[in-house]
């Protein structure tokens, strides 16, 4: 059986949020398409250049739209929620590149993988947190089409 991860990038869409601001992340391939059993290794990469951002968060919607946290790399350290440890990891350096690594690839596991990238709380005083925040503007997170609209950069 074969499925899609979908694979875009959450911070700052180009189209649906404006550009007024020059923080980008960048993230790759659009889509993969893999069968049950693979793995994806080193084959969904986010990357950035926003100077004093140090984490770079990932998450998955599913087929039911839910949006679900994965974890965090900050700096070298990743940090998988527990509930996916044993399935997921993330390697790279916060501070500019993160590639997701996803074992055993069940249908379940087929979705949209987004990443963002953010400064740790200690550095911004005004956000204390436990768990990294996220919000979308209209309440609905951006679809596949959102992401092809945009121009590459």
């Amino acid at each position: 059986m074969m499925f899609f991860f979908y694979s875009l990038c959450l911070l700052h869409w180009c189209c649906r949020y404006g550009t007024a601001d020059t923080k980008s992340v960048h993230q790759t391939p659009p889509f993969i398409i893999k069968r049950a059993g693979e793995s994806l290794n080193n084959e969904i990469e986010c990357s950035h250049r926003i100077e004093n951002y140090e984490i770079i968060l990932w998450y998955r919607t599913d087929q039911n739209g839910s949006l679900t946290f994965l974890g965090y790399l900050n700096l070298r350290f990743p940090y998988p929620e527990e509930e996916f440890k044993a399935k997921i990891s993330f390697d790279g350096h916060g501070s500019q590149q993160s590639n997701l690594n996803v074992s055993d690839l069940q249908v379940g596991d087929g979705g949209v993988y987004y990443c963002a990238a953010r400064r740790h709380s200690a550095a911004d005083p005004t956000q204390s947190m436990q768990k990294p925040s996220f919000m979308f503007a209209d309440s609905a997170p951006p679809t596949p089409a959102d992401a092809a609209a945009c121009p590459e950069t």
